[in-house]
């Protein structure tokens, strides 16, 4: 029982822990795309990393409607990280998918305000994100990442 806890907590808790390799992102997005059977062959991190890639890639502060899901990909992350089960048993690859995109998207921003990977609190971004209106989006992520 006690190993079932320790296994559901690290589960939880490893998606804020780590950090993003965006290039790491892209390559396994890119692999997707290439592979043959590439939905059957696909893993909820895996989709998670193309996820985190395109998001990443989405994200411009020169066209506000450039990630209109991006909202939708914040709202799946909080949920994910609010599930009773841990993320890989209770996610689809779309909800991965979508996930990941909200954490490539709010690495983007951070990166570009040159804020340190490890002092990204992307749960509390994420959840301020998800309710945010799309014509502020952009400007809101810049502000809770911590840009002046």
């Amino acid at each position: 029982m006690q190993r079932l806890i320790i296994a559901i907590l690290l589960s939880i808790f490893s998606l804020s822990v780590a950090a993003i390799d965006i290039n790491k992102a892209c390559e396994e997005r890119d692999e997707q795309k290439n592979a043959l059977l590439s939905k059957m062959s696909t893993s909820i991190s895996e989709a998670l990393l193309a996820g985190q890639c395109t998001g990443y890639e989405q994200v411009s502060y020169s066209n506000i409607d450039s990630f209109a899901e991006l909202p939708l990909a914040c709202s799946e992350f909080v949920e994910q990280k609010k599930a009773f089960l841990p993320f890989d048993m209770s996610t689809s690859l779309r909800e991965a998918n979508l996930a990941g995109m909200c954490l490539g998207a709010i690495h983007k921003i951070a990166e570009h305000c040159q804020l340190e990977d490890s002092r990204i609190d992307y749960d509390s971004i994420a959840d301020k994100i998800r309710v945010s209106s799309r014509d502020q989006i952009i400007h809101n992520m810049a502000k809770y990442v911590g840009c002046r």
